[in-house]
């Protein structure tokens, strides 16, 4: 493990998140899993953008 984290510093761009076993991958997939469905549900809702203020629709 420890060698993981090492070479880890040498990556470019360096790894957000190192899931060291399966338990950690399975938690890591669950939770960004999660965030993925929480954002495809606002995918048809209508925003404002920022910039122009019309409303914007995916």
């Amino acid at each position: 493990m420890a060698k993981i984290i090492i070479d880890s510093v040498d990556q470019h761009p360096a790894p957000k998140r190192i899931a060291l076993g399966s338990d950690s991958y399975q938690a890591i997939h669950r939770a960004l899993t999660g965030r993925l469905a929480e954002l495809e549900a606002q995918r048809g809702a209508r925003f404002l953008d920022g910039f122009s203020g019309r409303a914007v629709t995916s």
